[in-house]
């Protein structure tokens, strides 16, 4: 069963980003070179983990915890959907932290990845999404 969200932009969001993370992703699979590989499969696993991280369309959890994470982090829906709309109109911005995420951890992502596929970057994206973040400029 698909959980309701008031959020107004929450779909919208997943189809945004959801398509940005799939471009890097496709290009990581088609391309010959494997650094850029790993660099574009690294880039669309972390948006595909912040995004599931951050919409509540996605996170699989009760209204109840919706309602309050939205209290929580941003007081309400109107500024949880002004938040929404803000990062897809700033997506250069973002999917330049990410890459600045990689350039400042390459060795470490290749050296963890190893001779493993470049798609095996999922298996720790998160980790390094969560110890550097990525913020949605407002502007």
């Amino acid at each position: 069963m698909k959980t309701q969200t008031k959020s107004l932009f929450a779909k919208a969001h997943e189809a945004f980003w959801d398509a940005k993370a799939e471009k890097f992703i496709d290009e990581s699979l088609n391309g010959f070179d494997r650094e850029e590989n790993i660099k574009n499969a690294f880039i669309g696993y972390v948006l595909n983990d912040w995004l599931w991280d951050i919409n509540i369309s996605l996170n699989g959890q009760a209204n109840e915890v919706f309602d309050q994470q939205v209290r929580d982090i941003w007081g309400s829906y109107e500024e949880y959907d002004q938040w929404l709309l803000s990062s897809m109109l700033h997506p250069k911005k973002i999917i330049k932290q990410v890459k600045k995420i990689y350039k400042q951890n390459a060795e470490e992502i290749t050296r963890l990845l190893g001779d493993d596929d470049p798609s095996y970057v999922t298996d720790f994206s998160a980790d390094f999404l969560f110890t550097n973040g990525i913020n949605v400029p407002d502007k």
